[in-house]
Parts: structure tokens; sequence; C-alpha cells
């Protein structure tokens, strides 16, 4: 590629050339004008040497002294300068000569040196003698002979031996060479020259100078700041402090860098608070090309990806599988985004069902309303769903409570009249009575009056488990208590199994927690329990005080939790269950209660020994009343 010549170079070749040419242009003028002005002078003064010569001729040749004549035409010759003498008839044919080779020749004819010595000659100079009388010069073709024509009168003195009709009787030509003259002018014009040359360098450092420090200094101070500036520099500026065109150019560079500087900090502000809010949220947000490529992403979408994040340019598709989601085509919202031009959304499972993930999908539009990309945004709706699911449960729960109301309301009152029957005709039994018959009346009745009992008892505690809990109803609960009901409850399904039911408790165990909840967390870990051994095992479940805290342990001899299904044991919409039994909210709620009751639960498990889940309470700062301090009870 050629490479353009440096501003530097430029100037100077400019200011070279035109000062040379101008320096140049002076010389030869002046060269010029001092040689016309010498040959003027040189003519001046061989035209007047030549008339004062032709003065003394004329005399010479009235007194008839030819002699003296070519003594004079040779000493004229001899003077400095003088190339050669010589003196014609009125035919221009030479009689006197300082050369006497060219005595009797013929001034040279027009193709030679003088056009003057043609046969027009005598015309030419009759002709200037109508004018005057004057001598006149005549320089020759290669400039270096300077001929001087003097015209000779024809006075009535010369009519004795010229014709008297003749206005002339000869003339005197002197020829003087040029040659000292343009040697003069020859030395002139190498010292102009040569005073051109130091001039020409004198001029070129000081325009140099003046370029350089007004100008070229200046620029190249512009120049780095320009260059640091497009570099990123935004600090740079020009500084200059003069007052002419080029500071005013530095001091709009200086105003719009600074302009500039303030803008992009301004948007790099924006940009910092823009990432803040797209990074801060919780919302996975994507932005997608034409083709359906990964552009950016920010930390809340690249937290879902399992790995390293994508780089930009990874196909959607294999971002979702990244993802843990598989979907068909149509399932996709960015891809129907991008082909409808508006808002698509869809509700999408990961592939292990733990997740669930709202999808919306906006195309991205240019000022022609064309799509350019679109932006899509993830919302993670696992707790939604799992409080839907709740809720649902919660509303089963209250259809059942209304249900166990109505019937412990159909059933309390026939068992409250049966009660009352009971209790009138022990009453009109005797205490004390001699026949076996009255006796075992007795015994029947009792045994009718605790059988009614115990059905109350069951409508009520039917009537506690189908009531919600509520967080904020915090209460002291009697742990141990909770455990016995939870455990009387199930015994007829553990016998159904042939599973042995052992409750160990310490009596009272006071915990702080929501009214109800216990009981629901035990029989949601006492039911898992039982799912657990179809077949037959033991269910044995462990109540005891801490100084801090209530323990609960609810152990089984079932076959064990997989590796597998431990790792996701407390999350929801995970079930072992097969046929697609079970919603996979049992442990997950119950997790949630126990923490929102300031407790927490853990289990353990190996494939074949059973599982063990361990609730902690917070213990009631309440002073238990003296009791037994413990017991073993065996149900079923």
């Amino acid at each position: 590629m050629h490479r353009r010549l440096p501003l530097r170079t430029r100037i100077a070749l400019i200011v070279l050339t035109t000062t040379a040419l101008a320096i140049a242009l002076g010389a030869w003028l002046a060269i010029r004008y001092f040689d016309t002005k010498l040959t003027e002078a040189a003519i001046q003064t061989s035209e007047g040497d030549v008339e004062e010569l032709r003065v003394v001729l004329e005399e010479d040749m009235l007194a008839s002294h030819t002699g003296s004549l070519t003594a004079l035409v040779s000493q004229i010759a001899r003077g400095r300068g003088v190339a050669w003498v010589g003196i014609t008839d009125e035919h221009a044919t030479v009689r006197v000569s300082s050369e006497g080779a060219r005595t009797n020749a013929t001034v040279p004819r027009p193709n030679a040196t003088f056009p003057q010595g043609s046969p027009e000659w005598e015309k030419l100079v009759l002709w200037e003698r109508s004018k005057d009388a004057r001598s006149h010069a005549y320089v020759s073709k290669g400039c270096n002979v300077l001929r001087v024509i003097a015209p000779i009168e024809n006075n009535p003195s010369c009519w004795g031996c010229h014709d008297k009709q003749a206005a002339l009787t000869g003339m005197l030509i002197v020829d003087r060479s040029l040659e000292p003259l343009q040697k003069a002018v020859s030395v002139g014009t190498r010292r102009l020259a040569l005073g051109g040359v130091v001039a020409l360098a004198v001029i070129l450092g000081c325009v140099g100078f003046v370029v350089e420090r007004a100008i070229l200094r200046r620029l190249d101070s512009l120049r780095q700041a320009t260059h640091a500036l497009g570099s990123g520099d935004l600090s740079a500026r020009a500084l200059d402090g003069g007052d002419d065109e080029l500071s005013d150019v530095a001091r709009e560079f200086d105003a719009m860098a600074a302009r500039l500087e303030t803008s992009v900090e301004s948007l790099a502000a924006q940009r910092r608070q823009l990432d803040q809010l797209v990074n801060g949220i919780a919302d996975g947000v994507l932005l997608l090309d034409l083709e359906a490529r990964v552009v950016a992403m920010n930390r809340a979408f690249s937290a879902r990806i399992a790995g390293e994040a994508p780089l930009p340019g990874v196909p959607y598709r294999q971002l979702l599988l990244a993802a843990g989601i598989a979907a068909e085509s149509g399932d996709l919202p960015a891809e129907r985004a991008l082909v409808s031009g508006k808002l698509e959304k869809a509700l999408l499972p990961t592939s292990g069902g733990d997740r669930y993930e709202e999808l919306y999908a906006q195309p991205l539009l240019d000022a022609d309303g064309h799509p350019t990309g679109v932006i899509e945004v993830w919302r993670d709706v696992t707790d939604r769903k799992v409080l839907e699911a709740s809720v649902e449960q919660s509303e089963r729960l209250a259809s059942l409570g209304v249900l166990a109301s109505s019937v412990a309301h159909e059933v309390g009152n026939p068992l409250a009249s049966i009660v009352t029957a009971v209790d009138g005709l022990l009453a009109r039994l005797p205490e004390r009575s001699d026949g076996d018959s009255q006796d075992e009346i007795r015994e029947y009745l009792e045994i009718v009056r605790k059988q009614v009992f115990r059905c109350h008892g069951a409508t009520e505690r039917l009537l506690g488990f189908a009531r919600v809990p509520s967080a904020g109803d915090e209460s002291v609960v009697d742990v141990a208590s909770a455990a016995r009901e939870v455990t009387t409850l199930i015994a007829p399904q553990a016998a159904t199994q042939g599973v042995s039911v052992e409750v160990r408790t310490e009596r009272p165990a006071l915990a702080l927690a929501p009214q109800g909840m216990i009981e629901q967390v035990f029989l949601n870990l006492a039911l898992n329990a039982l799912k657990s051994m179809p077949s037959g095992g033991t269910l044995r479940v462990e109540v005891e005080s801490e100084a801090l805290t209530v323990n609960v342990l609810v152990v089984d001899t079932g076959p064990g939790i997989p590796d597998d299904v431990a790792r996701h044991l407390f999350q929801p919409f995970r079930t072992s269950r097969r046929n697609g039994r079970g919603t996979g909210l049992g442990l997950f709620i119950s997790q949630t209660l126990i923490q929102r009751a300031g407790g927490s639960i853990e289990a353990e498990s190996a494939p074949g020994r059973g599982a063990t889940f361990k609730v902690r309470l917070r213990r009631a700062d309440v002073v238990p009343p003296a009791e037994p301090t413990g017991r073993t009870e065996a149900i079923a």
C-alpha cells in the first residue's frame, strides 16, 4: 500500500519548490535586466566612442591622410574589447580594415552574422540617415559581438572625390567583443545563484522554524490527543493556549472531548445501572438474534446452566438442554415470537421435574417494525406451583373439615343420646347386686359407654387433622401427646399391613409451634413410613427433650431411600411412587412447616436398612407438671 508523505515533508517540498521557483524567476529577471542594461551601456559607450572616431576620420579623410587612416584604424583595433575596425565606401566595400584579409571585402549578406550587411544595407543606412546622423549599434545572433556603424556624411568638401548626389561617402564599422561582458554576467549569475541558494536555505530554515513552532508542533499535539482519544483515553486534551485559528480548533477539540467524556461516563453509569438491574433480578433474561443464537444473558440465567456459562453464539436449543428444558418446537416461545412478532409465553418443566419455568418471549423490532431479535425472560414458578398445590391441599382439607364437622354433628348427637341412655341405665342399677345378670349388664353398659366415647374421640381427631395450621398462631404444644394421637390414628392401617407401631415418649414434651402443625407433620412422616412397608415391619416414634430442643425420631424398617431420591428428598414434586401416584409435596410441606416454626428436619437412610427422620423443635419455656419420666406403648 502506498504510504503518503508526512505533512512536514509535503510542507517542506511546497516551500522549497515555491521559494526556489521565486528565487530562480527573480534571478533570471535580474540577470536579464542587468544583461540588458549592461548591453545598453556598452552600446551607448561604443556609440559615443565611434562617433568621436567618425569625426576624427572625417577630418583625416578631408586632409587625404590615407596612411593615418590605416594607422588610426589599427590603433582603434588594439583597444580593449575591440575585435575589428573597418571603413567602407558607399557600396559597402571595405576600404580600410584592421585586418588586411578583410580589405576590399563586402559587408556580409543576410544569411551572415549581420543582416544589416545585405543589399538593403545602404537603404537602411540612408533611411536611418534621413532621421538622424547618429551611430547605430547591432548585436550579432550569438550575442558575442557588438557592431557599431557610424555613417560618414558626404560633405561638400568631399564632392571632389565622391558624387555630390550621394548622402554618404561610407561608414565606420567597429566590432566589440561582448565576451568580457558575458563573463561578467556569468560571474554575476553564479554569485546570484549562490546567493539564491544561501537565501533559499535561510528562508527554508526560517520558514521551517516558524512552521514547526507555530503549526506542526501544535498539529502534532492535536494529532496525539486525537489518537489518545480514539484509543479510549477520554482525558486526552490538546491544551493549546494561543489565540489563532489552530488554538480555536484545539479548544473546540477539548470541548468536544469533554462532552464526549461526560457522555461516555453517563452511558457507562446507565449501563452499570442497567447491568445491576438486569443481573439483580431473580428472573433469567436471555437475548437472541434472528437465527435463535445467544447474544447475551444475565447472571440469573447463567446460574440455571450446569457448568460454565455458554458463550455468545450458542444455538437456543442447545442452551435449553443445558438448562434442563426438553421441549418440542411448538412449545418454545422464542421461536414462536420470531414468527408471530408478538409476545409468546409457555410453562415448561425441567427434565427432572423438580422445577417449573415460565417463559415470556418478546420480539425486538426496528424502526420499520421488522424483528431484529427476541428477549426471553425465564421465571422460576416452582414455589408458586407448590403454593398452588398447598392451597389445593388446604382446600381439600377444608372440605374434609366441613365434611368431618357435619359427620361429627350427625354422629355426635346420637352418640350423646346413647351416652345419656347408658348413664341412665347405669344409674338405675344398684351399686351392689346379688345376681350375676346385673353385673353382666353393668359390664356391657360400661363397654358401650367406653366405645361411644372412643367414637367421639375419633370424630374430634378427624376435625383436628382437617384444620389448616396457621403460621401466626404459635402456641405451646405437647409433642408427646401429638405423637400418641397420630399413632393411634394410623393404628388400624398399620394393623392391616402387619406393621408394629411403637411410641416412646416423655410426658409431657412441650414445644413452640402453630396449633395442629405438629400433628400434620407427624401424620405425613408416619404415612410415608407405612407406605414403605406394605408387607409388614416396625414403625417407631421417639420423643425426647434436650436443653433447648424437643427431638422426634420417626424410624421405619422399610427398604430405605435410594441415593438418587435422597438428593432431592425435600424438593417439591419429587415422588418415588409408581404409576404417578402422589404429589411429591408431603416432605416439602413438612419441611416448610417445621422451618416456619423455627425447627429443622433431617433424614438418614441406607438401602435395605430403613429410614430415620429427625425433627427438632424449639422447646417451650414452660415448667411441665410432675408426671412419670416416660413410658413405652405398643399399639397394634
